[in-house]
């Protein structure tokens, strides 16, 4: 009787939520690009950031409404304090920032690698395997391990507005190289087969992400951490991304 009492109480807390008050927050995503966190079917959000959200609703009776942007777009807002919430990134992507903001625990990893056709296969051990290359990226997107040399223009960078761009670019031999997160390029390949000449190079970036949040909401952030912690002890962050596999 008494492990039953246990358990029922692990289950009302887990659907019990964190806190009675409810408040709005804006969250931006990228506007075209970053599946499968992101995914627009029928102009609706779907995906692993609106999933993960809808959960930590329900967690602590926060209402989240999601504001769709282009990438650099989407960094400004956040700067001039009209976006709350930013998912799914690390503070060293951010450090530069007018407004780096403040985070939450981590409660993911983010895996970027390097890819390209067949023919134009590269190891990438140091940032010296990539001098005198172009390297497509997302505008935007911050690669702290490259920006020095991207700076130095020893590897140059050609920004695009998504990563679905890039890859038109790579199949059609604009560019050879591309850094891009591991699972939006599985995911694309995943959705079609003109993708599945392209091969999977070496991690380029790794890091663990988190909710960055403005400096004027930071409030909110034991809540979010309380609302994380439960997810990934009761495995619901991991079957929010396996289900994007």
């Amino acid at each position: 009787m008494k492990v039953i009492f246990i358990k029922l109480l692990a289950v009302l807390f887990y659907f019990t939520p964190i806190n009675s008050f409810s408040e709005t927050f804006s969250v931006m995503l990228y506007e075209g690009v970053n599946p499968p966190y992101v995914i627009i079917k029928n102009g609706q959000n779907t995906g692993i950031f609106i999933d993960l959200f809808a959960e930590i609703s329900r967690l602590t009776n926060h209402e989240f409404v999601f504001k769709n942007y282009p990438v650099a777009r989407a960094l400004k807002e956040f700067d001039m304090g009209r976006v709350d919430i930013e998912p799914g990134v690390n503070e060293k992507w951010r450090q530069q920032r007018k407004v780096p903001g403040e985070y939450s625990i981590p409660y993911e990893q983010s895996r970027e690698v390097i890819v390209f056709k067949e023919q134009n296969k590269i190891k990438v051990n140091s940032t010296k395997d990539l001098y005198g290359k172009n390297i497509g990226i997302v505008r935007g997107y911050s690669y702290p391990k490259f920006e020095q040399a991207f700076n130095d223009k020893l590897i140059y960078k050609v920004s695009n507005r998504s990563e679905a761009l890039l890859l038109k670019q790579l199949q059609r031999d604009r560019i050879k190289y591309i850094f891009i997160g591991e699972r939006t390029i599985k995911y694309y390949q995943q959705q079609s087969p003109q993708f599945n000449n392209i091969v999977i190079g070496d991690n380029v970036s790794q890091a663990e992400v988190k909710l960055r949040v403005h400096p004027d909401k930071a409030y909110v952030i034991p809540e979010l951490n309380n609302a994380l912690k439960q997810l990934m002890e009761t495995g619901a962050i991991k079957k929010i991304y396996d289900k994007y596999q």
